[in-house]
């Protein structure tokens, strides 16, 4: 049976709409996630079978209600896993390409919970960054200076992450209704 990894997918598949849209053009070339775990965002292992038409969604719900699988369920979904906070669900098709969110204003506000989320990181990062500039700072003017390089280029490296979770909110934003 043919296996193959796909390395960081939710890393460069940010926008909800384009997870769901790369899940699924995989399953139509025969590629299907069998079961996602907590590192699904890290790393998705997929199976090779016969192309299939399924409809993927990808819900951030961080206090999901006890009802909230039946309900899924109930309507035919079935449940591929949770990264994080994030539950992943497929539901296959032959015609008209099944929804999950019924009304734009759902789905909006499913995309702003994912932009909310990266804010929240976003700013701890900066605050985390701000933090060991002013440490480096603070160790480079009373001179010792092997530790105050390491801070800077730790507060270097948080900055980088930082502008990439400023793309990923902007890019979020820029796709709410999608």
């Amino acid at each position: 049976m043919n296996k193959k990894t796909v390395w960081f997918p939710a890393f460069r598949k940010v926008v909800p709409a384009d997870f769901e849209e790369w899940l699924e053009g995989l399953a139509r070339e025969g590629w299907n996630v069998d079961k996602l775990g907590s590192f699904g965002a890290f790393r998705i292992k997929l199976k090779g079978s016969e192309p299939r038409m399924y409809r993927y969604v990808f819900d951030l719900n961080v206090y999901p209600k006890n009802e909230y699988r039946q309900t899924y369920e109930q309507f035919g979904w079935e449940y591929v896993g949770r990264m994080s906070s994030c539950f992943v669900w497929r539901k296959e098709y032959t015609d008209i390409r099944p929804e999950s969110f019924t009304d734009r204003e759902s789905l909006i506000q499913r995309n702003k919970r994912m932009k909310n989320a990266y804010t929240v990181i976003f700013i701890l990062m900066l605050a985390t960054s701000v933090a060991l500039l002013a440490g480096g700072t603070v160790l480079f003017v009373s001179r010792q200076s092997g530790m105050a390089i390491a801070l800077i280029l730790a507060a270097v490296f948080f900055s980088g992450i930082d502008l990439y979770l400023h793309w990923v909110i902007q890019k979020i934003n820029k796709n709410l209704t999608r």
